[in-house]
């Protein structure tokens, strides 16, 4: 009978922790200008049991090279660095709902990126009224691939 008590109780234990652990996913779509990768829109997708709230984006980065012998910016290796201020994107983003940002270097249409190695960061609270933010960071690096266009492919942070 203790046994079963027991396995009863971790079996619940183990079920509230699967329905309330966001499942909370960044990925790049189709560049709206082809020869800038800056223009690609990020997808927040929400793939967890319950919604995530006072959602907020912002970038972090390694290096941001820019093409034709422009500026080279480096960052801080580790993704500290922030070059934007986190900008709320949503207040609720339910179980199973998108939605789309574009980067905070959007405003660099006249320069073409290069190369880059970036870190969309997160910011949100996995319950309405929980004190604490959770933050996930996702890491991207520019490509180029042999038609020239250059993409956003993601890569792990602690490569």
């Amino acid at each position: 009978m203790i046994v079963w008590n027991a396995i009863a109780a971790v079996s619940v234990l183990v079920t509230i922790w699967v329905a309330v652990t966001p499942r909370v996913f960044v990925y790049p779509t189709i560049p709206l200008d082809p020869n800038n990768p800056l223009f690609t829109p990020f997808v927040v997708r929400n793939d967890g049991y319950l919604a995530i709230c006072d959602v907020k984006f912002s970038c972090s980065m390694k290096y941001l090279k820019f093409a034709s012998g422009g500026p080279l910016s480096i960052g801080l290796g580790d993704y500290t660095n922030r070059f934007s201020d986190p900008k709320q994107v949503a207040r609720v983003i339910a179980a199973g709902e998108e939605y789309s940002e574009l980067l905070p270097l959007s405003g660099l249409e006249h320069n073409q990126v290069e190369n880059a190695d970036i870190a969309i960061v997160l910011s949100f609270r996995p319950i309405r009224w929980l004190p604490w933010r959770r933050e996930r960071l996702h890491r991207f690096v520019v490509t180029q691939s042999k038609d020239g266009q250059r993409y956003w492919l993601p890569q792990p942070i602690n490569k």
